[in-house]
């Protein structure tokens, strides 16, 4: 999983760009899948409890007092989708055939779907869920009730509404969840970015072990693309017709049984744990790719504010004051006012920020230094001037404006650990930095 997720990281956080991976050639996920699959062998599931089998089946509920004597299962609406696929193909016989594989991304997506819908009803208001659960009741009967995101919306609020602290709200933050009105349109962009961490990694997984290129695309057409790629879309969407969330759901029994018995998880969770029950339902599964520092356009402004600032640690004005681009701390560049046993401040503040590695704007030079353990180099400057040119030191005094390309290529390599492959200056700096 945290191969996959770096993977992803380092292609942008999406896979547009598609193509094979970067690192394919020396990809060992194959290997390492393979691995794990043996020892997995050794681990027996108990079928009470098959992931799988609660996935696609509707099963017989347990006795009320069989949960007051053993602790309850974790909910399938809380369950995290990525990790049971990874689960599902390191238990099933190996090598794993493509349309097995396809068959699980199927099943698991109609999970990841009632997912986002209960976590959107969640940040419904009252009277919304009310208008939402109305409307989907009067398609009930329609074709395609199945695969019509109206219907399950009303039939996961009506389901989930039997219990009423599954919706009960602190008034502090009711505010923070009812922010907008939601309109269809709305909805299926929230259920698609919802949707969309679970089938890059998907997609990701199937690249790796059936070596399928991945197809490019633009960013609002990456949910229809990766749709298709992964079998949940019949053919290649035309221009003209849209591949929306609903349309890619295929169940295996009748949808309102299997979403009631997932539903009927969590009331009887919430019954027991009332609190945690909502902050669970209302999960994001968007997660920010790490971030250098959000520098200002003008350099000026970081000139002016931090040249006669006083270091935090000795209270001085530093002569050559360091900004971390990591954290944001503001250091003394080669100050014997700040060495804690001949170490100086630049050079313990990267090992205690990026376990050795640091990247520092020199304020009064406007260029930028990396440390990685006993060595440094001087990697450049961000700022340039009108004609696209340093001013390292600032000796010409021409303005100086962020190039944002320059600063897009040092937050990559930060990212993917290649300022050991790409800068070639290096040199000791003797713990004087």
């Amino acid at each position: 999983r945290t191969n996959l997720e770096l993977e992803l990281v380092h292609r942008g956080g999406n896979l547009c760009s598609g193509g094979s991976s970067a690192a394919a050639k020396r990809s060992c996920l194959n290997q390492l899948f393979h691995v794990l699959a043996m020892h997995m062998r050794l681990y027996s599931i108990d079928l009470a409890y098959n992931p799988w089998t609660k996935l696609t089946q509707v099963t017989q509920s347990r006795e009320a007092h069989s949960f007051e004597e053993e602790r309850p299962e974790v909910p399938m609406l809380f369950r995290d989708a990525p990790s049971l696929l990874i689960i599902f193909v390191l238990t099933m016989p190996q090598p794993l055939r493509k349309e097995h594989f396809t068959c699980v991304v199927k099943m698991l997506y109609n999970l990841q779907f009632i997912q986002a819908l209960a976590a959107l009803s969640s940040k419904l208001s009252p009277d919304e869920r009310q208008a939402w659960s109305t409307a989907g009741a009067l398609k009930k009967n329609s074709s395609h009730a199945e695969n019509s995101f109206e219907v399950l919306l009303s039939h996961v609020i009506a389901e989930l509404s039997k219990d009423k602290s599954v919706y009960q709200v602190d008034p502090k933050e009711s505010s923070m969840l009812i922010s907008s009105v939601w309109s269809p349109q709305s909805i299926e962009f929230s259920l698609q970015q919802f949707c969309l961490p679970f089938l890059r990694l998907s997609c990701l997984l199937q690249h790796h072990l059936y070596g399928d290129n991945l197809t490019g695309c633009q960013e609002e057409d990456e949910f229809s693309a990766l749709a298709v790629c992964l079998g949940l879309h019949s053919s290649v969407p035309q221009p003209s017709s849209v591949v929306t969330s609903a349309s890619c759901l295929q169940w295996p029994v009748d949808a309102s049984d299997l979403v009631t018995q997932w539903c009927a998880e969590v009331t009887t969770l919430s019954q027991i744990q009332a609190e945690q029950s909502l902050t669970l339902l209302v999960q994001d599964p968007q997660w920010a790719p790490p971030r250098l520092l959000q520098l200002p356009d003008n350099y000026n402004v970081i000139f002016q504010y931090y040249h006669r600032k006083a270091c935090t640690a000795c209270r001085k004005v530093p002569k050559d004051p360091a900004l971390c681009l990591v954290c944001g701390a503001f250091v003394c560049l080669k100050g014997a006012c700040c060495k804690q046993q001949g170490t100086c401040e630049c050079v313990l503040h990267s090992q205690h920020c990026g376990a050795a590695t640091g990247i520092f704007l020199l304020i009064n030079a406007s260029v930028i230094i990396i440390i990685r353990g006993h060595r440094f180099c001087l990697w450049g400057s961000v700022y340039l001037d009108a004609h696209g040119e340093e001013d390292r030191d600032l000796r010409r005094g021409k303005p100086l404006f962020l190039c944002e390309e320059r600063y897009r290529v040092l937050e990559q390599q930060w990212v993917s650990h290649t300022f050991d492959h790409i800068n070639k200056r290096w040199g000791p700096h003797y713990n004087g930095l």
